[in-house]
């Protein structure tokens, strides 16, 4: 940290003279004291480059009226001087009220030293404290350089760079160039303290770290002021949007193109995506209900919505459908997810709308492409499977995922026909449609009311089919849940196999 007035007369050789702070009183925490000259010339401040702390024991002001002593005082802050120290008893008993009158009202902290000490070991003890201020820093910028060099060579590109500055520095982080467009990282670093990224001689932008201003994070702008602006003179095309930069970051996820896990940490700070404590990330697909169904502008739909409805995300368009990234509070996923799908469905359903399906939580962005590839399966099976709702999370499937690859196991396929045997012959025969009547009941939670109208049949009926199947089963009792739950489970495979264009029996299956 710098060397400041608090410091200064911190240091044992000052504490010596009983050091007393006069004139201008606050801030002396943050003033920082630049180096320590002594002086007895009255005109010394054109000598001056501002943030000394100057000594004296007044020679230069004795006999001069009280308005050179305001003038004094007042050419010494003008100059920014951090603080005066007077010794007293030399020249001056007391200090000189018009002295310190003016230094209070021009901002000028003075210190009066009440006992004589040799301004040699004053000088000496700061400037050996300064220096090694000094250099600590150098090595702290150093070293942060160094980190940062080694975090290009793995992800290049503006992007890794703001992100690779946000995690040495454990700070949001932001680049925005100089007409306010935010080029990387977290729009809610950008009133933070930063430093300019110069290209070509003149300000291109700003990079900012939201946090308390350390030796770590000065020492991370520091070092990355001229990387940046290195990346910023490679990119060919200049710098391209966090946006298109989160898109690409996506895909590569789902492609496996990545040097590291490192790599994939600091692309996604530099894209602004934040896990905040108590948040997961998980990965979404969402894709047109109708592929018949043309869905023009909904990837900037579904960019616009997600980011109202949850706390960060990255999207992107790959094969007909979109994946989605975010990061979502573990305790409220699907609550966040269900009202995002209801907004898609509101503004896209005239076009046929979407369906969404979400892969587990993960903890990191690294295990986010495996909850993408987990998305994608649970969206190929929602469709293979008709699924109804809108919003389908790999837990929903996961006995159908299960299942799936068993399918054609020979034990499991018999299995199937003991239980549906009968059914399948009968429909087979009539087109009586029984196995899609008792699914229907099933899927319904066993409420015949709820059933009939989803079937589109009178009650009546439905307590007819109801009956039959009873009957062709050997009159068991479909409220019985050892009875249920094996049929159910039947009814799985056979879905299974129906949507995955086998007949399932050579019975064959009926129409669903």
């Amino acid at each position: 940290m710098p060397f400041t007035l608090r410091d200064l007369l911190a240091l044992p050789a000052v504490q010596g003279a009983r050091p007393e702070l006069a004139g201008h009183r606050d801030g002396i925490d943050d003033r920082v004291v630049r180096w320590v000259h002594t002086s007895e010339i009255q005109d010394i401040a054109p000598l001056l480059k501002g943030g000394e702390a100057l000594l004296t024991t007044g020679l230069g002001l004795v006999a001069l009226p009280p308005e050179a002593h305001r003038a004094y005082a007042a050419a010494l802050a003008r100059v920014g001087l951090t603080a005066l120290l007077l010794e007293l008893g030399r020249s001056f008993p007391t200090a000189p009220p018009a002295l310190l009158d003016e230094a209070a009202r021009v901002g000028l902290p003075v210190v009066l030293l009440h006992g004589v000490v040799p301004f040699i070991e004053v000088t000496e003890a700061a400037h050996a404290a300064i220096l090694e201020q000094e250099v600590t820093a150098l090595r702290e910028v150093a070293e942060q350089r160094n980190r940062l060099l080694q975090a290009m060579a793995e992800s290049p590109g503006v992007i890794g760079l703001v992100g690779a500055c946000a995690q040495l520095s454990g700070q949001p982080a932001s680049l925005v160039t100089a007409d306010g467009e935010l080029v990387a990282g977290s729009a809610d670093a950008g009133a933070g303290d930063g430093v300019d990224v110069l290209v070509g001689g003149r300000v291109w932008g700003r990079l900012a770290l939201l946090g308390p201003a350390g030796p770590r994070t000065r020492a991370t702008m520091e070092a990355a002021g001229p990387l940046v602006a290195l990346e910023v003179q490679r990119s060919p095309s200049g710098t391209s949007s966090r946006r298109l930069s989160a898109a690409q970051l996506l895909t590569d996820l789902i492609t496996g193109r990545y040097s590291s896990s490192g790599d994939l940490a600091s692309r996604a700070l530099g894209v602004g995506f934040v896990v905040r404590p108590g948040h997961a990330v998980i990965g979404c697909v969402v894709r047109p209900r109708s592929h018949r169904s043309a869905l023009p502008g909904w990837l900037q739909t579904v960019q616009e919505r997600s980011a109202r409805h949850l706390p960060a995300t990255m999207v992107a368009e790959r094969d007909g459908h979109v994946l989605l990234g975010a990061a979502v509070p573990r305790a409220g996923a699907r609550r966040l997810l269900a009202a995002l799908t209801a907004d898609l469905n509101a503004r896209l359903g005239a076009m046929g709308g979407v369906l969404v399906c979400a892969g587990p939580l993960v903890d990191d962005v690294p295990a986010l492409a495996g909850s993408l590839q987990s998305a994608v399966d649970t969206s190929d099976l929602a469709v293979r499977m008709a699924t109804a709702s809108d919003l389908v999370l790999s837990e929903d499937v996961a006995l159908y995922q299960l299942l799936l690859t068993m399918v054609d196991d020979a034990a499991l396929e018999r299995f199937t026909l003991a239980q549906l045997g009968p059914l399948l012959q009968h429909d087979a025969r009539t087109g009586a449609g029984l196995v899609m009547t008792l699914d229907t009941l099933f899927v319904a939670g066993m409420s015949k009311s709820r059933a009939a109208d989803m079937l589109g049949v009178r009650r009546q009926t439905l307590y007819g089919r109801v009956e039959r199947i009873s009957q062709l089963l050997g009159g068991v009792d479909l409220e019985q849940r050892e009875i249920r739950t094996a049929l159910d489970l039947a009814l799985l495979c056979w879905r299974l196999r129906l949507n995955g264009g086998r007949a399932g029996t050579d019975a064959g299956a009926a129409p669903r």
